[in-house]
């Protein structure tokens, strides 16, 4: 294969993670969460509880290897990950992502980790210690 052709086959495939639709809602401790925007900012809302997160708008959920929200469980603590990508400024094909696990505490309470960011265009499954290495446990 050409390069260009190449390089033609992974802008396409590029463009097409970019147009996916995000995930924004999973089941956490036996209650909906839900993704909003808010200001341009990432928003995650539980019922009466908001939490601001800290990163842009658009973002999403990580999903499962069945294309849904995945919820990883650890030491029974329910988590999920939030991500939002955007293209690198300079560098063409290139992305920025931000990754933000959050956890539903003991006491019933959203709880976001620092963020991670990375350069990845990468949307997809996520290893488990992108959503329990971030807490302190």
């Amino acid at each position: 294969m050409t390069r260009a052709a190449l390089a033609g086959a992974l802008l396409l495939a590029l463009s097409a993670c970019a147009d996916a639709e995000l995930l924004n809602q999973a089941n956490l401790g036996g209650q909906t969460v839900t993704l909003s925007e808010n200001a341009g900012q990432c928003v995650l809302d539980r019922g009466e509880q908001r939490l601001a997160l800290d990163m842009q708008w658009p973002c999403g959920l990580s999903p499962d290897r069945a294309g849904k929200a995945r919820v990883e469980q650890f030491n029974g603590t329910p988590i999920v990950l939030v991500t939002h990508v955007q293209p690198h400024p300079t560098l063409k094909g290139e992305c920025l992502k931000t990754s933000r696990a959050v956890r539903l505490t003991q006491a019933g309470l959203l709880e976001a980790s620092t963020p991670a960011p990375s350069a990845s265009c990468d949307t997809g499954f996520e290893d488990q210690k992108m959503f329990t290495g971030m807490f302190q446990w």
